[in-house]
């Protein structure tokens, strides 16, 4: 007998699939295992089940074993008994009950992680054996950084969804560490937004797409932007501004300006999201930092306006960030090419000023 290109397909993501429980057994025993427990490090992927990785993944974001077993349509015994099954499996307690519920140990949020990423290869392997019956489907979850939510992803998911209809795809948006970690464990595919660089952890890759230019945003009819078209950052000085948040690359950017030429801003708010940093832009007279494209309809619409300044050092690489160990699904292959075709055709929006001293 021989596998069919179907076959393979589904063989190699089984493989990779079990790849993930042997992982996950290894680390537990290393990290958790009783000495002289016994514990055979193929055990967990020989016997688990699906309903046991499922009930444990649906523990781990719920309240209890009765929530999960609500979320799965199964009773609050066969969730417990699959638990139990589990906890046997890797000799290591995997959870505490209380009277708040049922909570994972350390030990059980590093199964869930590894579990979660197995059902991920399961999942895409359906996914694409299902093309090779002709019917064309996946689901894709992306994590959206505030830069990259507001046009950048919304642009390549509707390239995406116009040559891949069958997608069904979730845009999760939040912090850099907050996405990190759903990136980790499965939840999320990829991340788009400002990249890290040499700070980017050692398990994921980064794939540049531009790299973007911070400019200086207020309201139509700011006083500033009413001022000469000449203008510097010195005539700014009693101007309130919106911040980004601390530890992000538009904060170092931003402070970057100011540390150049030698004042501190006065900062009334620090946010990361569009609609915040955008609603105030709109009903006040604070100055904020942002990338042209996330306010280019608001700037095409005569609702917002760029300041003719020239603010050096702000540049920022944008780009993908991907689990170094991953094996993207064909839906996921598709969203990368959609942002690189998205990413090349951006122009920015051009600005005059003259450089700041």
């Amino acid at each position: 007998m021989a596998c069919t290109p179907a076959g393979r397909v589904l063989a190699l993501r089984t493989h990779r699939a079990l790849a993930h429980l042997i992982a996950a057994h290894a680390e537990i025993e290393k990290r958790w295992g009783a000495a002289g427990s016994g514990s055979r490090p193929s055990a967990l992927e020989r016997t688990v089940t699906d309903a046991m990785m499922l009930s444990l993944v649906a523990v781990s974001g719920a309240s209890g074993e009765s929530a999960a077993a609500a979320q799965l349509g199964l009773s609050q015994s066969a969730i417990h008994q699959n638990l139990q099954a589990l906890q046997r499996m890797v000799a290591t307690p995997l959870f505490r009950r209380s009277a708040q519920g049922t909570r994972l140990t350390e030990a059980g949020d590093c199964l869930v992680r590894h579990v979660k990423l197995a059902l991920g290869e399961l999942r895409i392997a359906h996914e694409e054996v299902a093309t090779f019956l002709g019917q064309p489907r996946g689901e894709l979850v992306v994590g959206a950084l505030p830069m990259a939510s507001t046009a950048l992803v919304p642009q390549a998911l509707s390239r995406l969804l116009r040559t891949q209809p069958g997608v069904l795809a979730t845009v999760v948006d939040g912090t850099y560490e907050t996405l990190l970690r759903l990136l980790r464990q499965g939840d999320v595919d990829l991340m788009v937004g400002p990249l890290r660089g040499e700070q980017s952890p050692g398990d994921m890759v980064e794939h540049e797409l531009f790299v973007d230019s911070l400019v200086a945003v207020v309201r139509r009819g700011h006083p500033c932007a009413l001022a000469d078209r000449r203008l510097q950052l010195g005539a700014l000085r009693t101007a309130t501004w919106v911040a980004p948040l601390p530890g992000t690359p538009a904060r170092r950017a931003f402070d970057g300006v100011f540390a150049a030429v030698g004042w501190l801003p006065r900062v009334c708010l620090q946010a990361n999201s569009p609609s915040v940093v955008r609603a105030m832009l709109l009903m006040g007279d604070v100055v904020a930092l942002l990338s042209p494209q996330q306010i280019k309809t608001d700037v095409d619409s005569g609702l917002l306006e760029v300041l003719p300044l020239v603010l050096r050092g702000t540049e920022r690489r944008i780009g993908i960030t991907l689990r170094r160990d991953g094996l993207p699904s064909l839906a996921c292959q598709g969203l990368q090419a959609a942002l690189q075709a998205v990413g090349r055709s951006w122009t920015g929006i051009e600005t005059t000023g003259v450089p700041d001293r």
